[in-house]
């Protein structure tokens, strides 16, 4: 692999190392000729033949030493079954990477969105595995003028203001705090996504280079999930619930999944709201209200927890 003519193009005394590393393989994979070369070496012409390289390539070794290796890991080290030799490839392949002589790994990671985050778009923070490319010096572990500017548009290339970085304010350049100027995060990082508002479920956003490190860098492939309440139905693309609210929401406004509804003031129980938009990919959003004190109470107080322990369900 190292002297393969496809990793050094137009380099002669590589071509010519790989032709005798190929010749030497045949020659091996032969016993008759193991034979003729063990016991005249090259001195005899008559006794030695020239080994044929041309089925000879570098996945062959490991095919007749009964490895069986699993080749369509796109992007990802080969698969053997053989937990020694897929660690071996593992490093290997890392090492590659991290010298630059392999493009970096794609990052995939799940965002979950609450209705009004998904409808009105947001701004969430996700973690991405490490290694991965520093987001605040773009790989570079730089940051200040010149150095981040230039990181900064490679790693936004195809989602405007999706990353938010820090930067230096003197106009100096300096070594990026974050990284330690690694450029590379090996614990992983914490991004600052803009989800974008009209946004559904298996929909993906790109953020180019901040995936694994390598040349070029990985990108990071956000999918987003909208998740709904166990209450709620997905009509289309509208998302029909029923929620209790207090008398007080009366002529006011309460919130469902992010989304702020207003109540008009001669609001009925048991009538029906329907929010413009604030559905899934562009739906409607239509909330049958009941209103009543005491279950109305209950549900404030159950809202204000869920979003305390962790912006669950409103």
């Amino acid at each position: 692999m190292q002297y393969h003519p496809d990793r050094n193009p137009g380099d002669a005394t590589a071509e010519e190392r790989f032709k005798e590393l190929s010749e030497a393989y045949a020659l091996l994979r032969d016993p008759e000729a193991r034979k003729n070369y063990d016991a005249y070496g090259r001195s005899d012409p008559r006794s030695y033949q020239r080994p044929d390289t041309s089925t000879v390539d570098w996945q062959t070794i490991f095919r007749e030493a009964d490895i069986n290796i699993d080749w369509s890991t796109r992007g990802q080290a080969p698969a053997t079954g053989n937990a020694v030799f897929d660690m071996l490839f593992g490093m290997v392949t890392g090492m590659l990477r991290n010298s630059g002589l392999l493009p970096g790994e794609t990052r995939e990671v799940v965002l979950d969105l609450r209705l009004g985050e998904a409808a009105l778009g947001a701004v969430k923070r996700v973690r991405v595995p490490g290694p991965s490319v520093c987001a605040v010096c773009g790989g570079s572990g730089r940051v200040g003028a010149g150095a981040a500017g230039a990181a900064g548009a490679a790693a936004t290339t195809g989602a405007p203001d999706a990353v938010t970085r820090s930067v230096t304010t003197d106009g100096m350049v300096s070594v990026c705090s974050a990284c330690g100027g690694r450029g590379v995060r090996r614990g992983g990082a914490y991004v600052d996504v803009s989800v974008p508002a009209g946004s559904s479920s298996n929909t993906k956003l790109r953020l180019r280079s901040l995936g694994g490190p390598g040349n070029p860098p990985g990108d990071l492939m956000v999918d987003l999930e909208v998740r709904l309440p166990p209450t709620a139905k997905l009509v289309g693309k509208d998302v029909h619930d029923s929620v209790v609210v207090t008398p007080m929401a009366v002529g006011s406004t309460f919130e469902y999944e992010g989304v702020t509804v207003s109540v008009p003031p001669k609001l009925r129980s048991g009538q029906s709201l329907r929010v413009k938009g604030a559905g899934v990919d562009g739906g409607d959003l239509v909330l049958k209200v009941e209103v009543d004190l005491a279950r109305g109470a209950a549900r404030r107080v159950s809202n204000w927890l869920s979003n305390l322990v962790g912006g669950g369900a409103a």
